[in-house]
């Protein structure tokens, strides 16, 4: 049997702002725009004892909330802690899938293998402590058999919990009796129509012979039953860490048209990419930046150079270049940068460079 982690980080966008603001610890903190009309992107705990939620307007969540810190977004900088954290992942379970920006599955089978199940937990426990030493973010853990088992586990418990949903007794005792809106795989429209039949719980899913529930859940009926009763596929999908491009952007407080300011957030957007590039290996000869203007409108330019390249002093010297020759004065909200085209680093540098038609063209070539 293998064994899949789930490792999901609790209210991760909120626990970045409070480790970087230890003023706002305790307090009911949500991340989401700077104006009333905007979204909560994440709330922290204290928040949601409120009832505010993600995605609800922050006028809503202020009504439910008074006493409701608000913060905007730094996006840049979550995806920054992201790659932090998962990077530490790698370091105890090599081999993981990215479901998003703060959540993974792992195959943990190497990890845990011949331990007992009291063990087991002792060494995930481990795994989370270690994870919140080196990176000051507290996760929860699902471990199953399958990755629908994993996730369900790391939703159980939140934060810093650890299910495991390892045997059929436990499937039974553990899943089954949540109610089926809880179930990863139905969603908000589906669940209301499945209580309405009397599927009010994951066990009544598993159990169901009702023709009503297999005409309304169609072509997934048979997997979802099955999914219910512990099964899932223990695959995973390993491309989202062989990255074919690699990005970095970042919204300015405000427009602007200083060049210094501009230029300072160009170079920082260009040492994330410079770093990425160098953790997953890869090396790039394109680099794209991208700007939007006061009226939203974005535009980007990309350059192909004769070298590849994976160093920040490289990536920012071509971003440089690039906004040098398009700029136009126009007032930026948002600048970007990103690495196109990626490649393995070995793979590069046995490849011997050929130059592009466009290249051969601007340089006159092509023969007559």
């Amino acid at each position: 049997m293998k064994y899949i982690v789930h490792i999901d980080l609790n209210a991760f966008f909120a626990q970045v702002e409070m480790n970087r603001h230890p003023e706002f610890v305790g307090k009911p903190l949500a991340v989401g725009g700077d104006t009333a009309r905007s979204v909560v992107s994440t709330a922290n705990y204290a928040a949601r004892k409120f009832g505010v939620g993600s995605g609800m307007p922050i006028s809503q969540a202020l009504r439910l909330c008074p006493s409701l810190v608000v913060v905007p977004g730094d996006f840049s900088e979550y995806a920054r802690q992201s790659r932090l954290f998962f990077r530490a992942v790698r370091l105890y379970v090599p081999t993981i899938e990215m479901a998003s920006i703060d959540e993974c599955y792992g195959d943990a089978t190497d990890f845990l293998n011949g331990l007992s199940e009291g063990k087991i937990h002792d060494k995930l426990f481990d795994l989370q402590m270690g994870l919140l030493e080196r990176t000051g973010l507290k996760c929860s853990i699902g471990l199953g058999p399958n990755k629908f088992l994993a996730k369900m586990g790391s939703d159980m418990k939140k934060p810093l919990g650890i299910t495991l949903l390892l045997t059929q007794r436990e499937v039974r005792e553990r899943l089954w009796p949540l109610p089926i809106r809880n179930m990863y795989g139905i969603g908000k429209k589906t669940y209301p129509r499945l209580e309405e039949i009397g599927i009010a719980t994951i066990g009544d899913l598993a159990n169901t012979g009702l023709k009503e529930c297999r005409d309304l859940l169609g072509s997934m009926f048979d997997w979802l039953v099955a999914e219910a009763n512990g099964a899932g596929s223990d695959i995973l999908d390993l491309s989202s860490f062989d990255p074919k491009s690699c990005s970095s952007d970042v919204t300015l407080p405000a427009d602007t048209t200083d060049y210094e300011e501009i230029k300072t957030h160009l170079v920082s957007c260009a040492k994330e990419v410079g770093r990425e590039l160098r953790d997953h290996g890869k090396v790039t000869r394109t680099i794209c930046v991208k700007l939007r203007d006061s009226s939203f409108r974005t535009i980007s330019k990309r350059s192909t150079i004769n070298e590849f390249i994976d160093s920040d002093e490289d990536v920012a010297f071509q971003a440089l270049r690039i906004f040098d020759g398009f700029y136009d004065d126009r007032p930026l909200r948002l600048v970007g940068v990103a690495a196109e085209d990626c490649m393995d680093r070995e793979d590069a540098v046995s490849r011997p460079y050929q130059m592009t038609l466009g290249e051969a063209a601007a340089k006159g070539g092509g023969g007559k």
